[in-house]
């Protein structure tokens, strides 16, 4: 007996190293298997899928959890297996990316389309769910570009808040204001500060000079047009010209959440409830200042789920997928700090606001939306734009090089990488 369970034991184990462990148990249910980043959210999914399989008692749901660093390297993992999820997330650049994988959802929204209540969603929202005029994904959730402020600092230089009517001059002018306190410079406050390591502030002053990274069709890089490097130039002016932005390595630690720096030109929502937990730290938002192509040119980065093209069960997936974005839903999103991505629920929280919760200008939030763009719909966009340009942005901004320079040696670098590398699997326009 004692060699027989060994053996049978030795059987589990062996199977389970192969991948062919015990099946779950058929309880007649229809399965949908969701991979979920491991974020701080956690609770609030498992919360979610219970009470999503309390009113579905027909469906069960599987939660594959992912490590949030390693989401994209796991799904295609899978999907080269043959083995990728029913219903994934996904969002910003990586819509590129994930677009070959995805199920076209376009029938299926039509089709309930008064049951998800379709023109409830903003229209940047939609529009940044498509492709080509299809949709591939239901968005949950967003983030805007902003210009955040300290009032605190501003009050002590005297300068009045930013106004949805600011222009690049009038930041500029604030900036130069806080610079004049007693205690401005290196260890002390600054009129703003510069995102340096990724395009989340450069991409913002280019688009709002007229110019842009990527030709229409996006199989050349057009960095070195004179509107590019008019946006670069502000970019880079704030250290070296204006001087109240300081050069990399110089500014506080944290950034804004210091209390240190004035402005945050293109801040995104994310970082509300670190700022909320700073005592002390009196801040607010603002649309962003109008450059002198006008103020669109803020990034839009959704969070939205999509079934995958190899769903054995893709009706139940969008059961699922219509849950996550019921306006209750995404109210829940919203209460815990997040944006909401139905004009409704938007207008009710607006109704609500008590005056103390940050940002108190919520309404300036949904205003930045008519003003924002999704990023460039090309699958080495992350390479070019991290590892072939940023290079020389960030060499700009240690004062190795002038804007012009840089936008010259970004243009030709990005572009040899097309000409030799590139994928050619451009999937679009900036604006879907």
């Amino acid at each position: 007996m004692t060699v027989l369970r060994s053996i049978l034991a030795a059987c589990a184990l062996a199977a389970v190293l192969a991948g062919c462990g015990p099946r779950p148990v058929d309880d007649g249910r229809t399965e949908v298997r969701w991979m979920v980043p491991v974020r701080w959210d956690r609770p609030f999914i498992e919360d979610f899928v219970r009470r999503f399989e309390a009113d579905h008692p027909d469906i069960r749901v599987k939660v594959l959890w992912v490590p949030a660093t390693q989401y994209q390297t796991k799904f295609k993992t899978l999907a080269a297996a043959g083995q990728a999820p029913d219903l994934v997330e996904c969002g910003d650049v990586w819509i590129a990316y994930m677009l070959p994988f995805m199920y076209d959802v376009t029938e299926l929204v039509e089709r309930d389309r008064a049951e998800i209540g379709l023109d409830d969603f903003f229209p940047e929202v939609l529009s940044a769910c498509q492709h080509e005029g299809r949709y591939y994904f239901l968005a949950a959730g967003m983030n805007v570009s902003l210009l955040y402020y300290n009032k605190s600092l501003f009050d002590r230089a005297g300068v009045a808040y930013p106004t949805d009517q600011w222009t690049w001059d009038d930041y500029i002018a604030a900036g130069n204001k806080i610079m004049e306190l007693p205690d401005a410079g290196r260890g002390g406050v600054w009129g703003g500060d510069v995102e340096t390591g990724w395009w989340g502030e450069w991409l913002i002053f280019v688009r709002q000079a007229g110019g842009t990274i990527f030709n229409e069709d996006l199989t050349r890089c057009v960095l070195d047009s004179p509107e590019a490097i008019a946006g670069l130039a502000m970019y880079h002016d704030r250290i070296f010209k204006h001087g109240f932005a300081p050069a990399p390595g110089y500014g506080p630690d944290n950034q804004f959440a210091s209390g240190k720096v004035g402005m945050w030109y293109g801040g995104h929502t994310e970082k509300w409830k670190t700022y909320n937990a700073i005592p002390g730290l009196d801040w607010d938002v603002q649309v962003l200042p109008i450059g002198p192509n006008g103020r669109e040119g803020g990034e839009i980065a959704i969070r939205a789920y999509g079934i995958t093209r190899t769903s054995r069960n893709p009706e139940a997936a969008w059961t699922l997928m219509k849950y996550m974005v019921a306006p209750e839903h995404i109210r829940e999103n919203v209460q815990r700090g997040g944006l909401s991505v139905r004009r409704s629920v938007a207008e009710e929280f607006l109704r609500r606001t008590d005056g103390q919760t940050r940002p108190h200008n919520m309404a300036a939030v949904y205003q930045q939306i008519r003003y924002a763009l999704p990023l460039p719909r090309s699958t080495d966009y992350i390479e070019l734009s991290l590892n072939i340009i940023q290079p020389e942005i960030d060499r700009m901004i240690r004062g190795d090089l002038t804007p012009e320079q840089a936008a010259a040696n970004a243009t030709r670098a990005a572009n040899r990488f097309l000409d030799v590398v590139g994928s050619r699997r451009h999937l679009g326009d900036a604006k879907p």
